[in-house]
């Protein structure tokens, strides 16, 4: 157990890292919304003509664009929260940069190694970010999952309509 002076200075952190923890996960959100919005717009526009043109080709070239996006997303996000940590819990919490970083994605991945550690009162952010990456990556597997799905109904109804009438139109 904690000396008492600890258990109080944790208690009147929990409030503001509430905060701030708060504030990550809307910011995450916000980010997260503008760039899905933009890569389905992106989709709607070329990818999905694309695909209808050239069938299952172009397939690979869709889903590697489409999770390398989401990809690069997570890692801004992880940027966002280690620049957060460096900010808010202090530069004393890590020994660089690099250091916030690597917590910020074993956290964000909710991988949790453990070998660095955050003072008690700025612990319970911890579970804030792991519950912010666990529901953004929740996000993108459901994009990737409409976006496959798509793909293949569309191909279905594309080779349905080929089945039915071989020749073209009449």
């Amino acid at each position: 157990m904690a000396p008492a002076h600890l258990q109080l200075q944790c208690r009147k952190m929990m409030i503001p890292v509430f905060i701030i923890g708060i504030s990550g996960i809307t910011i995450t959100v916000a980010l997260h919304a503008m760039a899905t919005s933009f890569i389905v717009y992106l989709l709607q526009k070329y990818a999905m003509v694309s695909h209808k043109r050239h069938g299952r080709r172009v397939r690979p070239v869709i889903l590697g664009f489409t999770a390398s996006a989401l990809a690069v997303k997570h890692f801004a996000d992880i940027m966002l929260w280690a620049v957060a940590y460096r900010h808010f819990a202090g530069v004393d919490q890590f020994e660089d940069f690099e250091s916030a970083v690597y917590f910020s994605s074993v956290t964000y991945t909710s991988l949790g190694y453990g070998d660095i550690v955050l003072n008690p009162g700025w612990r319970i952010i911890c579970g804030i970010e792991a519950m912010n990456g666990i529901m953004l990556f929740g996000w993108s597997a459901a994009l990737l999952f409409v976006l496959v799905q798509r793909m293949w109904f569309t191909q279905e109804s594309s080779a349905a309509t080929k089945s039915k009438n071989p020749h073209g139109p009449e």
